[in-house]
């Protein structure tokens, strides 16, 4: 199966599958959070306060300061203008392992692509997680 990325349109959980070395697949859910325009606002404005007090503290550095103002300045901005544009963010996938049944939440470390590998945090086992077939 290709790389996919499932588009969140309508945001909550969807459909996924966890796979592992012993027994069928086990059913998964990919969890999304979904902003409404004060949320975002509010992350944009956090992201870039916290990249310009970096950038005014960094005044204080000989030398290193003619670097870093204008690089926490410009990428102070620019989190600002992403967060405020993202309207849903994929937080985590959760679901039970195969192997061990333990119940969990899988970090995503490549973001929402699929087929990915994630591991068991009980039984320590290698799992896949995937996108469900539609039945």
């Amino acid at each position: 199966m290709p790389d996919t990325a499932p588009s969140p349109e309508s945001p909550g959980a969807f459909p996924l599958r966890l796979k592992g070395y012993h027994g069928a697949p086990t059913p998964a859910q990919l969890i999304v959070v979904t902003f409404d325009p004060g949320q975002r606002m509010r992350r944009a404005v956090k992201g870039l306060a916290g990249f310009w007090g970096a950038m005014v503290v960094s005044v204080f550095i000989p030398i290193a300061h003619f670097v870093l103002v204008p690089s926490f300045f410009g990428i102070g901005i620019w989190q600002f203008v992403r967060r405020l544009r993202r309207h849903h963010l994929v937080r985590a996938a959760r679901g039970a392992c195969p192997d061990c049944g333990a119940e969990q939440e899988f970090e995503l470390g490549a973001g929402p692509r699929f087929p990915q590998a994630v591991q068991c945090r009980r039984c320590h086992r290698g799992l896949t997680l995937a996108v469900a077939e539609a039945a």
